[in-house]
């Protein structure tokens, strides 16, 4: 919990600091209030804690278990593919994945069973990229097939989804899944995973989401890479207007393109990443006129299926730090325990996967962890693809406890390989 800690405030400072010098927008109230949050949940986290599992059970799950929901992701993936292609018509070969996902959104209707299912089942990914992160050194030569398959699953999601939350929570995910290996006393790094190679890692995520930019621009139609910096920053700057009348100035111009390009994407990663610092400094001291903003993704989700219509508020369409979007909608006591709830959920599940539960442990503190960190963004209820994977994962822990009470057990291996047995 106390990385989590260091994590949320080091990443506000960074935040303001960055947007104070390129903006001259000092924004305290946000550092302040996301400091606030991450204390409230280090105190509900202490509390769960209290109680602690003396000795921690390691066993692993299956390699075969983790191809199955691998499989089972690709899938879904076939499925949403193929609802959005055959049924609905976007040609994402000739459109590309920007243009494509701008086609979707425009137009918006409720897909099928087929799609259903695909956008579930597509999202149960995470699950065997969080089982490879714990249990990587206890599986065979099949733990190959089961990184091959993460991978192809994330790079699939990403494609279909043509945006960057699938990897943004692949990210929050992983990293969670490491502070958990910490949490019951192994490494927290797994054995394919160096620090050398994790700052590789984040470089190529880093890549990854300026090279979407760089396909919006182009199926946007932006003259240049410091153009659609400069209607980016426009976008992103309405909550503060203040900043708005510096975006022109911001892009980076020295005749090379290929060296224009990389830096104006570059930034415009950066100020997709620290825009919450002037949004979040910015709502909190807004009147809130009685809608949702902390819950409007799964409420557009679910309710809006029964006919509840959402209203529309200033903020759409932005990240709002999640302890921001609770402020605005309930205030700032419900900020605060909120916030020390999902401590105290953490330090629960913690102790639930000390003692060997996949699911009500290992799973559940990948998840509320992997929220912590994305609460610095944005609230996780406002994340799609991180409520249906959630939804995926219960289904899979419903059939595997079927199965069980039936005599079948795929989920975890029943002994250790011969190298593991042997140290």
């Amino acid at each position: 919990m106390l990385s989590i800690v260091w994590f949320t405030i080091g990443f506000a400072l960074i935040a303001a600091l960055y947007t104070g010098l390129m903006f001259k927008f000092w924004a305290i109230g946000f550092v302040l209030l996301l400091t606030g949050a991450s204390y409230a949940a280090l105190g509900g986290y202490t509390v769960a804690s209290l109680r602690s599992v003396d000795r921690a059970n390691r066993r692993p799950t299956s390699a075969l278990f983790n191809i199955i929901v691998a499989v089972i992701a690709l899938l879904g993936l076939w499925a949403m593919f193929y609802d959005r292609t055959e049924i609905r018509g976007i040609d994402y070969v000739n459109l590309g994945i920007a243009a494509a996902r701008a086609e979707f959104n425009r137009v918006g209707e409720r897909g099928g069973l087929i799609s259903v299912a695909g956008n579930i089942f597509s999202a149960a990914v995470y699950l065997p990229l969080i089982n490879m992160i714990f249990d990587w050194e206890k599986w065979g030569r099949e733990r190959f097939i089961v990184l091959g398959l993460v991978i192809a699953g994330m790079l699939g999601l990403t494609y279909i989804t043509g945006g960057r939350t699938a990897l943004l929570i692949a990210v929050a995910v992983a990293a969670a899944a490491m502070l958990g290996r910490g949490a019951i006393g192994l490494p927290r790094l797994p054995s394919f995973l160096t620090r050398a190679r994790l700052i590789v890692g984040g470089i190529v995520v880093a890549i990854l989401f300026g090279a979407i930019f760089a396909l919006r621009a182009t199926a946007f139609g932006a003259a240049s890479a410091g153009d659609y910096l400069s209607q980016l920053c426009i976008h992103l700057a309405q909550p503060a207007i203040e900043i708005m009348a510096q975006c022109y100035s911001i892009p980076y111009s020295s005749g090379l393109e290929s060296v224009d390009d990389v830096s104006n994407f570059g930034t415009a990663v950066l100020l997709y990443a620290f825009h919450v610092a002037w949004v979040g400094n910015v709502i909190i001291v807004d009147v809130n006129p009685g809608v949702s903003t902390a819950f409007s993704g799964f409420q557009d989700m679910f309710l809006s299926r029964f006919g509840y219509q959402l209203t529309a508020t200033d903020y759409d369409g932005y990240f709002i730090p999640a302890a921001a979007s609770v402020v605005y909608d309930f205030g700032y006591l419900a900020m605060a325990i909120g916030f020390a709830l999902l401590g105290f959920m953490l330090g629960l599940f913690q102790r639930a996967m000390r003692a060997g539960n996949l699911f009500f442990g290992r799973v559940a503190f990948c998840y509320i962890a992997a929220a912590l960190l994305l609460c610095v963004l944005i609230s996780p209820a406002n994340l799609p693809v991180l409520l249906l994977s959630i939804m995926a994962i219960s289904a899979i822990a419903a059939a595997s406890i079927f199965a069980r009470a039936l005599g079948f057990e795929l989920v975890f291996l029943k002994e250790l390989p011969a190298r593991e047995a042997g140290r």
